[in-house]
């Protein structure tokens, strides 16, 4: 019996999993066959290209489809407009024609790399809408116009379909999936929080749970940008999510300098050093037990009890330094001092992030208390909302993308020319869009082999319906229900994330060989044609994603490695307003980026990464050492203590050369420089005895200590690792 019960609620969740599936595929193939419909009532010239948008358009969610349908449409007219003046400029000029072309698609998908969720796909759009018509048209320059007209038509009739359906058939608004994903996220965040503060995270634990919080960042982002175009009240919420996310960085980082120096000392030999502060973190974890069955009051009380216990806090360290005076001193001392002062800041921005979800919650619900609202205002100062939707990129990106892309049109478009075939317009086109479409991809090798398979799967039942169920037809209503089934194949394996690049290639080819056009009559041939055509144009895009620039390539891990040490000498250099919300952004998405190298499954990696978070702590250290120096209330130190803040900015100075330089004599010299700043405030930086208060003397040694402990685990890793030296300093630790 027992058994039994413990099956149910996972029966329960597959029949939810499954029902959501089956209405996905109800939607899809309705609107689908509605804008076949209307294609045909009104005489469009392409129906197939409506049943194809309605495949592409259609999302679960409401807004996402809305959002989707928007770009697609605004890259649709774009792209339209562009090829009308390439056909203008040079319809009887093909090498030009093609050339400009060429750069116009090089161009979008540059742009593509750039932006992230659907405002890259508009720039694909964009691109490949271009070639959609311009190919065509340059074969037939008088009819442009009709071309273009007919290529608007047909995309914004599934647009609209789409849409409506979306709406209308068991809707399913895009506002509760992201009030979930925010749930998640919060959850998720107090979960590891409680995890670090027990001391159950080592490194390889702590990287595999970044990862994770970074695309569950990414995710909720995205959720955020599609709301937006779905209500009112979504539109309201945009601001909150952004700094939800912002705040939720802000704590990460800190619990990440923290999660640090606990397993630091938790290893050590003694180990009495962490049974000193041991309860205080005992004490905050039991404080972050939150049951999910109360989750409506979770987030103000959570608030309310951190407040207690921030108070609660100092009278406890007050106490554990005063019991403890004669083993805390030297650098037992500036490693307790270290860890109390990251977990106040930890506390802190804890309490940011949780006003900031109540915020997002009381959107949704009601309006935000007094004590709320003054939280938020503190907010709004700490840190400037978090962009996501303009991921961390460089030149060689987009340049690599678009020289790919360039490439794939010139050799598709020299083979169109010399051939003379007729289906090469087709071929040049298809293989443009995939090159197009995956060129944002972590591995777009991997894409393009799957829409290899969801092509053939395509092409073999576009052959058997049209050769053996369609010259039995009579009408639209037994054309439906023949493709009906069809049609549902795709959106179905579109449902498991595993097989999106084959459900999207047999989307793409089924509706296009095996739907009738109005004006043109059915010609087998044509279709045989036409599918070797686009088999082979995404197997040359297969092959060139595999030969030019392949994922985990040389390039793409120097790059990497240079975009790292960039980040800690944007933290020396760069002014401090917004710094350190564009460094937790940026480095996160560099780590993002680190881990999706597949290709390489080795330990080596794994260090690799582990030192990448090490290089993000030491920024992380490096621009709270410039903040604590540089604000308002540390103007008198600054007077008094001129010299010894010029030599700590000095060795800042250094560190940043040591990043831009990578030569082995400043690798010493740069901890040399910290080392002996880390003796001069403690000979003249006035070290506060006050223990309710840290002075900014205090502060300034914790964090030089950060930074020194940072740049010794660096180099140690460096030397009994070549792959991790030639990663971050081009063999310099290997070297010394």
């Amino acid at each position: 019996m027992k058994k039994a019960m413990s099956w149910m609620p996972r029966l329960q969740l597959m029949l939810v999993r499954q029902w959501n599936v089956w209405i996905f595929v109800l939607k899809t193939v309705l609107s689908a066959l509605l804008a076949l419909w209307i294609a045909y009532r009104f005489n469009l010239r392409s129906p197939s290209t409506a049943v194809i948008t309605v495949f592409i358009v259609m999302q679960s969610r409401n807004g996402m489809v809305l959002a989707k349908g928007f770009y697609r449409a605004l890259g649709t007219i774009i792209g339209s407009a562009v090829s009308v003046g390439l056909v203008s400029a040079f319809a009887e000029e093909r090498v030009l024609f093609l050339l400009g072309l060429t750069i116009w698609v090089g161009f979008c998908t540059a742009g593509a790399r750039y932006f992230r969720n659907f405002q890259a796909y508009a720039f694909v759009l964009a691109g490949y809408t271009a070639v959609l018509v311009a190919l065509p048209a340059a074969v037939q320059p008088l009819n442009t116009f009709n071309i273009t007209i007919s290529r608007v038509s047909d995309v914004l009739v599934g647009i609209v379909i789409a849409s409506l359906v979306s709406a209308i058939v068991f809707p399913q608004p895009l506002e509760s999936l992201l009030l979930t994903t925010a749930r998640q996220r919060f959850f998720s965040f107090l979960e590891i929080s409680q995890r670090v503060l027990a001391g159950t995270v080592d490194q390889n634990c702590w990287s595999t749970l970044h990862v994770n919080a970074i695309n569950e960042t990414i995710k909720l982002d995205s959720y955020r940008s599609s709301s937006i175009f779905e209500s009112n009240r979504a539109r309201l919420q945009h601001r909150h999510v952004q700094q939800m996310i912002a705040e939720s960085m802000a704590a990460g980082s800190s619990l990440h300098l923290l999660n640090t120096y606990i397993q630091q000392i938790r290893n050590e030999s003694s180990g009495d050093l962490y049974v000193t502060f041991k309860p205080l973190l005992e004490r905050f974890g039991k404080i972050l037990v939150v049951s999910a069955s109360q989750f409506g009051e979770a987030s103000h009380q959570l608030v309310t009890h951190l407040k207690a216990f921030e108070s609660e806090m100092r009278e406890a360290v007050i106490h554990i330094r005063s019991n403890n005076q004669g083993t805390l001193t030297g650098e037992r001392l500036l490693v307790f001092d270290t860890v109390i002062f990251l977990l106040s800041q930890f506390l802190r921005e804890m309490i940011l992030f949780c006003s900031r979800f109540e915020a997002f919650q009381n959107g949704t619900h009601t309006a935000p208390s007094q004590h709320l609202a003054q939280l938020l205002n503190q907010s709004h100062k700490h840190e400037p909302a978090i962009r996501l939707d303009r991921p961390k990129t460089d030149l060689i990106q987009p340049l690599v993308a678009a020289a790919r892309t360039t490439i794939v049109v010139t050799i598709m478009s020299m083979f169109w020319i010399y051939t003379n075939w007729p289906s090469g317009v087709i071929a040049t086109v298809i293989a443009v869009v995939i090159s197009a479409l995956f060129s944002t991809f972590p591995d777009p090798a991997a894409a393009a082999k799957q829409m290899i398979t969801g092509f053939i799967a395509a092409f073999c039942a576009a052959i058997a319906y049209t050769f053996i169920v369609l010259p039995h037809i009579q009408g639209f209503f037994s054309l439906s229900l023949t493709l009906l089934p069809f049609l549902a194949i795709g959106p179905y394996i579109l449902s498991s994330s595993r097989w999106a690049g084959v459900a999207a290639g047999y989307g793409i080819l089924f509706p296009q060989l095996a739907i009738p056009d109005n004006y043109i009559p059915f010609n087998y041939s044509s279709l045989v044609n036409n599918g070797l055509g686009e088999l082979m144009g995404v197997a040359l895009v297969a092959l060139v994603f595999m030969v030019i620039m392949p994922a985990g390539n040389w390039l793409e891990r120097y790059r990497l490695s240079r975009a790292l040490r960039m980040q800690v000498i944007a933290s020396c250099r760069k002014p401090l307003r917004g710094l350190r919300a564009s460094f937790e952004r940026d480095t996160r998405e560099l780590l993002r980026q680190l881990v999706s190298d597949a290709t390489d499954s080795s330990g080596g990696r794994a260090e690799i990464f582990r030192t990448a978070l090490r290089i993000q702590g030491l920024g992380e250290a490096v621009i709270q050492l410039r903040s604590v120096i540089l604000r308002s209330d540390a103007s008198e130190y600054r007077k008094k203590h001129s010299s010894l803040v010029a030599t700590i900015q000095g060795a800042i100075s250094d560190l940043e050369k040591l990043y831009c330089t990578a030569d082995i004599n400043r690798v010493k010299a740069t901890t040399a420089s910290f080392e002996h700043c880390l003796v001069l405030v403690r000979q003249f930086g006035d070290i506060s005895s006050d223990l309710r208060r840290l002075g900014t003397g205090d502060l300034i040694l914790i964090h030089l200590g950060m930074i020194l402990d940072f740049l010794n685990t660096i180099q140690t890793s460096g030397r009994t690792n070549s792959r991790v030296s030639g990663f971050l300093f081009g063999g310099v630790c290997h070297a010394s």
